[in-house]
């Protein structure tokens, strides 16, 4: 049988760094705050000028100096929060500047959990036969839409983009078992769709901003990543004592290691760069694993774990042998 894995990843970040300093200069905050309720030490912001396009542009050539040829590239999918135009679709900008022809090209959204979403329905259609050579891009310039006046949410959030080649393989390895669920829900709310269209004046307003209730959104991740953890595992008849490494949404290290602790894995286990990057929404499990496989931190025959949970909500999981 033929399962989808992912070949091989890159990631860009912009040069521009936030540390917290900065927020303490701003907002009624301090380093010992962020860090000990969220993790987080800093975030990359993009430049004013920069679009999300030539983020994820750049993570896709990153990719290529790689040495990985997209030549064969058949679909192209972009599961991406935050846009540069309602359309053309994102996707269509990246299949048009690589000179692909026979190509089809999708975007969507489920925030956060982006990228679980756009690996499970990549490996559908693989195991399906539709797609051969998968091109998955995130690309997110969430700090256009932070309110720098809310402490509970400008701290978070940082951009960055990644590109991830997936394809298919005969040998037993790639995906096993996919989960994915959500529950319509208006704790985490970014308006400007046609239900709160957003004009010229109402650019810099709070009420076209990202909002968050912090600790309902905290424990629904809590319960829903676990949840869906167990579930994926019933799926490929596997036990937590199986897993050799954990790849989750960076949101929050608290709940990260809530997590963790409720499934009963080691830190070592799990893959941190929230510390570094902050919530880049679906590129954070792509900056995680490449993080991971820099650090040799997988082996060949590894059972990884993928989890995200997303405003919305949305969450789901996918178990790969690497």
């Amino acid at each position: 049988m033929k399962r989808a894995y992912i070949k091989n990843i890159a990631y860009y970040v912009p040069e521009k760094i936030l540390d917290n300093k900065y927020f303490e200069s701003i907002l009624d905050t301090n380093n010992e705050w962020i860090v000990t309720r969220t993790g987080i030490e800093t975030r990359r912001m993009a430049r004013e000028d920069e679009t999300i396009f030539e983020m994820g542009l750049n993570a896709v050539k990153n990719l290529q100096n790689k040495g990985v040829d997209l030549s064969d590239i058949d679909t192209i999918i972009v599961p991406t929060v935050t846009k540069d135009y309602i359309f053309p679709s994102m996707a269509g900008q990246i299949q048009k500047a690589l000179g692909l022809k026979h190509c089809f090209a999708l975007d969507f959204s489920a925030a956060c959990s982006g990228y679980v979403y756009a690996l499970n329905t990549i490996t559908a259609l693989i195991e399906s036969g539709q797609s051969k050579n998968v091109l998955m891009l995130c690309s997110e310039k969430l700090t256009k839409d932070i309110n720098w006046k809310d402490r509970g949410t400008a701290i978070l959030f940082g951009d960055a983009a990644t590109a991830s080649l997936i394809t298919g393989r005969e040998d037993g390895r790639g995906v096993l078992a996919m989960d994915m669920q959500s529950e319509p829900d208006l704790t985490i709310v970014l308006n400007g769709g046609s239900a709160c269209p957003i004009r010229a004046e109402d650019c810099d307003g709070a009420d076209f901003k990202i909002y968050m209730e912090g600790g309902e959104t905290f424990k629904r991740a809590v319960t829903e990543f676990s949840n869906s953890i167990d579930r994926v595992l019933a799926k490929a008849g596997k036990s937590l004592s199986d897993v050799k490494f954990f790849v989750p949404h960076q949101a929050n290290l608290r709940i990260i290691q809530a997590v963790a602790k409720r499934i009963g894995l080691p830190m070592e286990k799990v893959s941190v760069t929230l510390n570094k990057f902050g919530n880049s929404s679906s590129t954070s499990i792509g900056l995680a694993l490449n993080d991971a496989l820099e650090k040799n931190k997988i082996k060949d025959g590894d059972l990884v774990l993928f989890t995200g949970f997303g405003g919305g909500f949305t969450w789901g999981s996918t178990l790969m042998i690497w």
